[in-house]
């Protein structure tokens, strides 16, 4: 339980000292009320929610994401189901839980099964999976393609470590969508808002590349 000391002051105002096992709270209203500004401030200073829940658009589509941390941004050059890609990334990572939304344009309609299909086993052998439960995923706005999976994973980091991972591969027209979240494990506050973030933006109009 908290523990604070409130010593009469006299001129009326009841201070607070705060001890290193005190909690804090994080939500509007529920904060600990006082007539001096310098500990307000130090309590929202001190307060940092684990989940800080934000819309992120991925850049040049109309996908959008719900991060719970501020994501980097990357690019690399890879080769899936030999089909060269330029992979544009998302990532974050937040109360040990790391989150990716990934992106190409594989170009041909026709190899973008051959790629979701390979992005869903690859997911799966990059952490040994042997404990997996995979099912097709019905999203609003995506075309639909037989490699659209919807996938829970459980198997080992490098070092051993068991994980669980959440993957979602999909396409709209001829670009490929990978979304995952991992860590050791995957509590419903931090991964029910992150999969039913992912939505199409439909009346977002993207740049001519002509």
């Amino acid at each position: 339980m908290p523990r604070a000391v409130r010593p009469d002051n006299h001129d009326g105002l009841m201070p607070l000292e705060i001890h290193a096992d005190t909690a804090i709270p994080c939500h509007p209203g529920q904060g600990l009320r006082t007539g001096r500004g310098v500990l307000a401030a130090a309590l929202l200073a001190a307060c940092t929610p684990t989940w800080d829940w934000r819309t992120v658009p991925v850049p040049d589509t109309q996908l959008q994401a719900e991060f719970p941390c501020r994501p980097g941004r990357f690019q690399r050059d890879v080769v899936v189901a030999g089909t060269p890609l330029k992979l544009f990334m998302l990532s974050c990572e937040a109360g040990g839980v790391t989150y990716g939304v990934a992106t190409a344009d594989v170009g041909d309609p026709a190899r973008v099964d051959a790629v979701l299909h390979a992005l869903a086993d690859g997911a799966g052998a990059a952490i040994r999976s042997a404990d997996s439960t995979v099912g097709a995923l019905k999203m609003g706005g995506i075309t639909p393609f037989s490699g659209n999976t919807s996938a829970r994973l459980h198997g080992y980091r490098p070092d051993g470590e068991s994980v669980d991972e959440s993957i979602r591969v999909f396409a709209r027209g001829s670009r490929v969508f990978q979304a995952t979240a991992i860590g050791k494990t995957l509590p419903e506050p931090a991964l029910g808002p992150f999969e039913s973030g992912l939505r199409f933006d439909l009346e977002k109009r993207l740049a001519d590349p002509s």
